[in-house]
Order: structure tokens, then sequence, then C-alpha cells
């Protein structure tokens, strides 16, 4: 039986190779209706946030469902009384400096992810990894404090329910005037949907970092 489920797994992967790869011409033709759909330079994001935007809900209210299982699993956890994190001050430098790096790097994609590589969901992992190497060069007690000062968890819900909101009102055709192409407020929605992506991955990132430090010791 193993035999058979390896040939089969062989030929389900071998089978897009049984087909003839596309024109030239063909993937200039479709690369350009792309373009002049979504009115964006990353061709990516406009698939995802355009094209392929009801598959993209479906993902941030599996992500969203994903977060809220965190919580539900360790609610009935006791916390830890220590938090362990890196002591030496060279590991935490480095860690801090890694952190800001990618905090920069999350605001570049977000802002800019439908102009060049990125978009919302890259900038809230490299958001989520900033948060989580804070955590590691032993600024638990600081984030925790940050967390609950802003709310984050409310702003989390927020950003879900903003996503949905200018979702339905992209699927439902009422998209604002875009800029011209490559401009920063090109592509109708798609910059602010990349924004509200982006905002919900960290926070929603941070939540559950939040908690597995909270409740098992470390990360």
């Amino acid at each position: 039986m193993t035999w058979l489920y390896l040939l089969a797994a062989i030929a389900l992967f071998a089978a897009p190779l049984a087909s003839p790869l596309p024109s030239a011409a063909a993937v200039q033709e479709l690369i350009r209706t792309l373009a002049e759909q979504t009115q964006v330079p990353n061709l990516v994001s406009g698939v995802i946030l355009h094209t392929r935007l009801f598959d993209t809900v479906a993902e941030v209210v599996v992500f969203t469902l994903a977060a809220t299982g965190v919580r539900l699993v360790l609610a009935g956890q006791p916390g830890r009384q220590r938090i362990r994190g890196l002591e030496d001050p060279p590991s935490q430098v480095l860690c801090e400096l890694g952190s800001t790096i990618a905090a920069l790097v999350a605001v570049e994609l977000a802002l800019r992810g439908h102009l060049s590589p990125g978009g919302g969901f890259a900038a809230g992992v490299a958001g989520g990894t900033a948060i989580g190497l804070q955590l590691i060069s032993g600024g638990a007690e600081r984030s925790e404090r940050l967390f609950v000062r802003y709310r984050a968890d409310l702003l989390e819900k927020a950003a879900v329910l903003g996503f949905l909101l200018v979702a339905l009102l992209a699927l439902l055709g009422m998209s604002p005037e875009g800029g011209r192409f490559g401009d920063l407020l090109s592509g109708g929605w798609i910059p602010l949907l990349n924004l509200l992506v982006a905002l919900k991955v960290t926070l929603g990132s941070w939540s559950m970092v939040q908690r597995l430090v909270r409740h098992c010791g470390l990360l």
C-alpha cells in the first residue's frame, strides 16, 4: 500500500509536466490584463486583494479562528510566575536591533506592499517577528503592559471587522477612484486592505505569542 501512495504522489507532482507551458504572448497578455484590472505594479497583491479577494477573506477568518483557539486552549491553564528570556547583554542588543529592523520592514511592506514585493500578510509576519524578538530579549513584562494599556485585543477585532467591511464594499464593486498606476493611493481599496491585514496579523501574532509566554514561561 505504501508503494501505491508513493506512485500516486509521484503522478500528482509529475502531472503538470505533461501539459505544455503557455506561450510568452499569453503570459504577457495575462500580466497586462491583471495590471489593468488592479492598477498596481505588484500583481501578487492585486490577485490576493482584488481577483481572489473572496479567498483572502476566508484566509483572514481562518487566522482569526486560529488566534481565538489559542486563547481558548490556554485560558484554563495557570500563568507562570517567572518568564524566562535572554540574559546576556550582547544577545539582548542583537534581538532588539533585529526587532527594530523587522518593525521598520513591517511598516514599509504595509504601506508600499502594492507597489513593490510585500503586502499585508508579509507585513504582519514582520510585525509579529519584531514583537517576538522583544519578548525573547526580556521584554515580556513590558509587552504585557502595552498589550493591556492599548487594548490590542480590541484593536485586532476592529481590524478584522474593518477588513470584512472594506472587502464587502470591494466585492460589491463600490471601489474609490484610484490614482495613477504606481502611485501610493492607486489600486482602489488595495492599499487600505493591505494595512488592515498587516494590523490584524501583527496583533493576532502578538496575542498568541503573548499568551504562550504567559502560560508556558518561555517561547
